[in-house]
């Protein structure tokens, strides 16, 4: 998913309850609230509701394993109205032997939106990926590239930044052989490697429109012979 808004970039810190402490003059602004009123809530607070249970999960995963993540959210706005944001959330020391998570906050437009037949037929495709792999070997019953396109069609469907590794991990492969498909499939035009603006070392991963074309077609084709 693209930036959007002009590219806002900003910053929130939190304490490990989620309460803000500090916000900059770009993060108040996005999500039109001032430091003072800032800091009497938490950030579920200002989460929308939908995007709440996800953050949890990812907030608890930083908690316990320190691991950073990106999240692609709603903000609620003082007006109830609500704005985009991809946040990359990470943990650090406040410099007296506490922990604050550090949120880089980026103002995006809205995902497009979705096809509900098609992210419902492909998500099926993929548990019936992990029923077929989990029960006779992903080995001898993988298919590593249509896997990892109809992955990245779920997750670009709710907004999700997908990168290298977890593009891989849906090929239900080795990382090598993953990344062998994920190269054709990038040679034939279907997939695109972009950089992290936040992690010049790390690579995200989106569907081209001809990948994203493929892919509909190939839905599509599910739909017509369950209709049958």
């Amino acid at each position: 998913m693209r930036s959007g808004k002009g590219s806002i970039i900003a910053q929130c810190v939190t304490n490990t309850n989620l309460r803000i402490l500090e916000a900059d003059p770009l993060f108040s602004e996005i999500v039109q609230r001032d430091l003072p009123e800032l800091r009497q809530l938490d950030i579920l607070e200002i989460t929308h509701q939908e995007d709440r249970i996800p953050n949890t999960i990812h907030i608890d995963n930083l908690r316990q394993h320190a691991h950073p993540f990106v999240i692609v959210k709603r903000y609620v706005l003082a007006d109830g109205s609500i704005t985009w944001v991809r946040n990359h959330v990470s943990s650090t020391t406040n410099g007296i032997g506490g922990t604050v998570w550090v949120a880089t906050v980026e103002a995006i437009d809205a995902p497009p939106a979705g096809d509900p037949a098609l992210l419902d037929i492909a998500q099926r495709v993929l548990k019936w990926r992990d029923v077929r792999c989990g029960s006779f070997g992903a080995q001898v019953f993988s298919e590593p590239a249509s896997d990892i396109l109809i992955d990245l069609f779920v997750s670009e469907q709710k907004g999700r930044d997908v990168c290298v590794s977890s593009a891989c991990l849906a090929g239900h492969v080795p990382p090598t052989t993953a990344l062998r498909h994920l190269t054709i499939l990038e040679e034939k035009g279907l997939v695109l490697r972009v950089p992290d603006p936040f992690d010049k070392r790390r690579f995200m991963v989106e569907l081209t429109d001809q990948g994203r074309a493929t892919v509909r077609a190939m839905l599509e084709a599910f739909l017509r012979s369950e209709a049958r």
